[in-house]
């Protein structure tokens, strides 16, 4: 019996040593992985959504911009983007969020949120017929389960783009960025169903699919269509050694586009010669961005030189990108101090914060910075009443009220 009870001693102990070893084990790891995630840095999630429309699973990814969580009532574009496999979803976000930098005075883009979507059979998915046929070839067998552009396009309307709309803060305008078939695609949803998304992002699509099927059936219906609203970019890669049509059908295809007399819709166009079909995505993502936001950008010259050009800011986005956007707190601050202290035009400065202060009522940021302009102009009263301001938004905001009792004393 004392065998026994030893060995059931020895037993229990061996038992909680390796209970206690499993919770070490597990603190510890806990600790590492706080530690990990504050060096992370993280681009988005991925999700999935179950499709009725194509009776499968899909996979996506969304990167959100960096003042989603910290502005609550600002709204989003959305750009989708086709081909949305891990290496794109990191390519188009990245390129999004360098092109929006307050700091850096490059403030090309508005913010978007990215939503990247995964292939399962992508010849299936892009393709708006089915056919055989690349260029002179008619038996190309990889093509054969083609043609089912229009179930995909209902399944981003119908299902994807709800659950987006619903998941997150959004406008109502949306972008479609694709290359090659996804190119194809993109034209397709212009074609059939124009209203799906207010900006195209078409990256060297595939002309050839179906003898040129996407540039007959653009023909046919671009001729009668008077009301297409619609920023669209054109990117072309030199595939001239391949075939010349290439080039030939996305010219003639981007003369259409010209010759619409749809008042809302424009369109630009980007050959690049040192470029091929694999290699023009990220340039041409980067000039498509740069074209379709053209109307959003701020010129930092233009601004200190005439502050109210920010005054018809709001009308001119209205009118060419379909959005009413006010200038961008961050980038109009960062003008005004250029303005104030590299440029050493405070005048120009104060105009520039009014504006923002204007636009941003409920920042403490804008009022604290029109406040030390003020300040530099001497207009003292002034700066308190910036002080007073941030005190309504903020009772118990010391820097504002430290300021006021030192304004008080003067």
């Amino acid at each position: 019996m004392k065998t026994i009870s030893i060995l059931k001693s020895t037993n229990m102990l061996k038992n909680k040593i390796m209970l206690i070893l499993i919770w070490c084990f597990i603190l510890m790891s806990v600790n590492i992985l706080a530690q990990s995630d504050d060096s992370l840095i993280i681009a988005g999630q991925r999700y999935s959504i179950q499709s009725k429309i194509l009776n499968e699973k899909r996979l996506y990814s969304v990167y959100l911009p960096s003042s989603y969580k910290t502005n609550p009532n600002k709204k989003y574009i959305v750009a989708y983007v086709l081909d949305g496999e891990r290496s794109k979803f990191l390519e188009v976000s990245g390129i999004a969020q360098s092109m929006h930098s307050a700091y850096n005075l490059k403030l090309q883009i508005p913010e978007l949120i990215i939503v990247s979507i995964e292939n399962t059979d992508r010849t299936r998915d892009f393709t708006p017929t089915n056919s055989l046929s690349y260029l002179d070839n008619e038996n190309i067998t990889a093509f054969k389960n083609s043609g089912g552009a229009n179930d995909f396009m209902n399944f981003i309307n119908k299902e994807l783009m709800p659950e987006i709309n619903k998941s997150y803060r959004t406008v109502s305008q949306s972008m479609i960025i694709g290359h090659s078939m996804g190119g194809l695609f993109a034209l397709h949803c212009l074609l059939e169903n124009p209203k799906m998304f207010s900006y195209y992002l078409l990256i060297d699509p595939s002309w050839f699919w179906d003898h040129n099927y996407i540039g007959k059936k653009g023909k046919e219906i671009l001729s009668k269509k008077t009301d297409i609203k619609a920023r669209i970019f054109i990117g072309l890669a030199n595939n001239l050694q391949d075939d010349k049509r290439h080039y030939k059908w996305g010219e003639q295809f981007y003369n259409l586009l010209k010759e619409n007399k749809s008042p809302d819709l424009q369109v630009g166009f980007k050959y690049f010669a040192d470029e091929k079909h694999l290699t023009v995505p990220i340039p041409a993502t980067y000039y498509g961005l740069r074209y379709i936001f053209k109307p959003y950008e701020i010129d930092l010259n233009e601004a200190t030189k005439n502050p109210e050009v920010l005054d018809n800011y709001n009308a001119k986005t209205y009118k060419e990108l379909f959005l009413e956007i006010k200038p961008d707190e961050n980038f109009v601050n960062t003008i005004g101090y250029v303005a104030l202290y590299e440029r050493q035009i405070p005048d120009i400065a104060v105009s520039l914060f009014e504006i923002n202060a204007k636009n941003h009522p409920q920042s403490l940021n804008v009022w604290d910075s029109l406040a030390e302009a003020y300040i530099v102009k001497g207009y003292t009263d002034k700066a308190k009443t910036c002080y007073e301001k941030i005190l309504e938004l903020d009772p118990n905001n010391k820097d504002a009220k430290d300021k006021v009792e030192k304004l008080n004393k003067k």
